[in-house]
């Protein structure tokens, strides 16, 4: 295995602040047992697709949350190469955003021969 990639997509029940994203993302990863190596980097976006990004690299790869103002939804991705609990990150995300609707996905990353 080279790494688990956990998705995160849903529609939230009003914009996710800045704030929250940034909390999020200074937060999440020692509960999961990862080290920030760079970030958060917070961004807003341009008028023609308004919202907020926000990434950090982390010491096994990385975790992004894009956000879209015009509908209220949301795309979270959490990568690394080391095991961590993805029942452990939904609860989180869950604590933190309210979410009208969730889908979760995870794909473990391989080489296959």
């Amino acid at each position: 295995m080279i790494g688990i990639h956990l998705m995160v997509d849903g529609i939230t029940a009003q914009p996710v602040t800045k704030k929250t994203v940034s909390h999020i993302l200074t937060d999440l990863p020692p509960r999961i047992d990862m080290h920030i190596l760079d970030g958060p980097h917070i961004m807003q976006g341009v008028p023609e697709n308004p919202g907020i990004t926000g990434i950090e690299v982390i010491d096994k790869s990385h975790i992004a949350i894009h956000t879209f103002t015009e509908n209220n939804t949301i795309s979270i991705d959490v990568y690394s190469c080391k095991a961590f609990n993805d029942k452990t990150v939904v609860e989180y995300l869950k604590k933190h955003i309210t979410f009208k609707e969730i889908t979760t996905r995870i794909i473990t990353r391989e080489i296959i021969k």
